[in-house]
C-alpha cells in the first residue's frame, strides 16, 4: 500500500491552516515582524508591493501544505504513540529546513540572528502540524 493512501488529509490541512496561521502571528510587526524586517533590510510594503501579496500568500500556503504532507508521511512510517514522539517528529523535520536555512544564510552573509528568526518560525508550524497530525491518529 502506498504511503500517501495512508496519510489523513484532513489532519493534513488542518495542520497546514495552523502553520499558516501561525506566520499570521509570528510576523505580526508586534511579535517577530519588525525585528524580521530590519534583519532582510525591508520596509513596509509599497501599494505596489501589496499587489502581488495575495498570491505571495497562496504560495506559502501550498508550501506549508507540502512540508505538512511530509510530516503526515514520516508519521505514518513512525506511527508516534504519544504527543511527544509526535513533538520529536516535529523536530526532526525542522532540523532539515533550519539546517539548510542556515546553509544558504551563510553564503548570503545574513546574521546567526536573522537564522534563528526565521528557523523558529518552521520549527514552530512543524512541531504544531507534527502534534495535530499525531493527535490525528
Amino acid at each position: 500500500m502506498s504511503i500517501l493512501s495512508q496519510l489523513n488529509f484532513v489532519a493534513i490541512a488542518v495542520s497546514a491552516v495552523a502553520y499558516f496561521a501561525l506566520g499570521a502571528i509570528y510576523f505580526n510587526p508586534k511579535v517577530m515582524g519588525t525585528k524580521w524586517m530590519e534583519g532582510h533590510k525591508l520596509s513596509a510594503p509599497t501599494e505596489e508591493d501589496k499587489k502581488g501579496m495575495g498570491k505571495m500568500m497562496g504560495i506559502t500556503f501550498v508550501y506549508g501544505l507540502i512540508s505538512c504532507i511530509g510530516i503526515g508521511c514520516l508519521i505514518q512510517i513512525i506511527q508516534p504513540a504519544t504527543i511527544l514522539l509526535g513533538v520529536k517528529i516535529g523536530l526532526l523535520g525542522a532540523v532539515f529546513s533550519s539546517v539548510s536555512l542556515a546553509m544558504s544564510y551563510m553564503y548570503t552573509k545574513k546574521s546567526f540572528q536573522l537564522v534563528v528568526l526565521d528557523s523558529g518560525y518552521h520549527i514552530l508550524g512543524l512541531v504544531i502540524a507534527s502534534v495535530i497530525q499525531t493527535a490525528w491518529l
